[in-house]
């Protein structure tokens, strides 16, 4: 709930915001000082409240992992909400290295954030396993969500 001290004649003019709710406070604020007498603005400053909020775990598609050796396939990690929206990352399990993806933020706490990974199997990447890690600063650095997916190749002989 917010709350205003306003004493202008020590320079105060600050908001509170006790018990932020995401639906309630997330968005811009604004600060106006007007003119005595006119009421014209005399100065604005615009801010933007991140009301912090976990993204939900991580979930992996298509459900049916199978591939065709040199045809290309796509895996979607997607994790629904968050605030801000989450940074998903793609790895390849034995390495500490991201894989290039792209991605489509959900731009609010109840819509998807996804990103997707291309590749092009070889056969030797039947059992490969990848990483996707969901996380956003509404988490300690230590909490990331992830979940694991092993590719199955299907090989032309």
């Amino acid at each position: 709930m917010p709350g205003i001290d306003f004493r202008p004649e020590q320079g105060i003019y600050d908001l509170t915001i006790m018990n932020t709710s995401y639906s309630r406070d997330n968005g811009r604020f604004e600060c106006r000082v007007k003119a005595s007498g006119t009421g014209a603005d005399v100065h604005q400053e615009y801010y933007n409240l991140t009301v912090l909020t976990p993204p939900q775990p991580p979930f992996v598609e298509p459900v049916e992992l199978r591939a065709t050796e040199d045809e290309k396939f796509e895996l979607t990690c997607s994790s629904i909400g968050g605030s801000p929206d989450p940074t998903i990352t793609w790895y390849r399990v034995g390495s500490e290295k991201p894989l290039k993806s792209s991605g489509s933020k959900g731009g609010s706490k109840d819509l998807r954030t996804s990103s997707t990974l291309s590749i092009v199997p070889r056969r030797e990447d039947d059992g490969a396993k990848f990483r996707c890690v969901v996380w956003n600063r509404a988490m300690a650095e230590k909490d990331k969500l992830e979940t694991t997916v092993a590719l199955s190749v299907n090989c032309e002989y």
